[in-house]
């Protein structure tokens, strides 16, 4: 991998109501890595799931995860 076009930020998920009511986990950076642009990322959870699991999950996701690693191609 070449690493000059590669930034880490670290970062935590949230579990939130989405605009629609449904729960979606958000990607919280702690500093701005900045080949992303300034996007914001959310995962949609697959219909029926509670906003009770969505945290559950994101809980679960943040005892594992420290780094989101971006690439420029």
């Amino acid at each position: 991998m070449d690493t000059s076009n590669t930034q880490r930020g670290t970062c935590r998920f949230k579990a939130v109501a989405g605009a629609d009511g449904k729960p979606v986990i958000q990607l919280e950076l702690f500093h701005p890595v900045p080949l992303l642009g300034g996007l914001n990322l959310e995962f949609e959870m697959l219909s029926g799931t509670t906003l009770d699991q969505a945290r559950k999950l994101a809980d679960s996701i943040n005892e594992r995860i420290l780094a989101i690693v971006a690439t420029k191609a």
